[in-house]
């Protein structure tokens, strides 16, 4: 109980800060299709490569409008994360630190939702920077996709387990895959496929 009341004593000070607008209630129906390559995958130790958030606006993805960023090279990149995301040291020469990314991540996204696959991970690792930099964690609502996927194949499809892995999800909706592994590419699938899975059948 105490630990719940500090949280709301926490999110009512960020809430009256200069960050308060992303505390408020979204009343809009766009969305933020969000991906973040990474050195592993237990949040807890990997570190941020690269970043992306794509506007899903009225029907539309987006791309033109994109936040698309390259990090500094961390200490944990090694062969075995760049074969999946194919960014080597050379390729981050010039990029930039995460903390002084993250102000200009916020101001993008603003209190719109963000949607993407493993929604809770990309969030987890946005967190470890935000928090010590802020102190507080990214306050938009989440979609996670291969939730929204699962329910409504189970509607579509009844009689079919749903795969939801990503590249199974895209091609089961119809979606091109976009430069896998990248940031942007993944963020634009994903705000594809969260398109698709906002109209009333498959088919349409």
């Amino acid at each position: 109980m105490i630990r719940q009341l500090r949280r709301y004593a926490d999110r009512y000070r960020h809430a009256h800060g200069p960050y308060g607008h992303l505390f408020l209630p979204y009343e809009g129906s766009d969305v933020v299709a969000l991906d973040c390559e990474t050195t592993g995958l237990d949040s807890r130790h990997a570190e941020l490569v690269s970043i992306a958030a794509v506007p899903v606006r009225s029907d539309r993805v987006c791309a033109s409008e994109s936040m698309d960023v390259h990090f500094q090279a961390p200490p944990s990149l090694t062969g075995e994360s760049i074969a999946i995301h194919r960014l080597r040291p050379v390729d981050l020469d010039e990029g930039v630190d995460v903390a002084d990314t993250l102000e200009s991540l916020l101001a993008f996204i603003g209190n719109r939702p963000v949607v993407g696959w493993c929604i809770d991970f990309d969030v987890a690792m946005i967190n470890r920077y935000l928090r010590p930099l802020l102190g507080f964690d990214l306050p938009n609502a989440t979609i996670e996709l291969s939730n929204l996927y699962q329910k409504k194949m189970r509607y579509w499809q009844p009689d079919i387990e749903p795969d939801l892995r990503f590249e199974a999800m895209a091609k089961s909706l119809r979606v091109p895959m976009m430069a896998r592994h990248s940031a942007r590419g993944d963020a634009v699938t994903a705000g594809l496929m969260y398109l698709q899975l906002q109209r009333p059948t498959l088919d349409q």
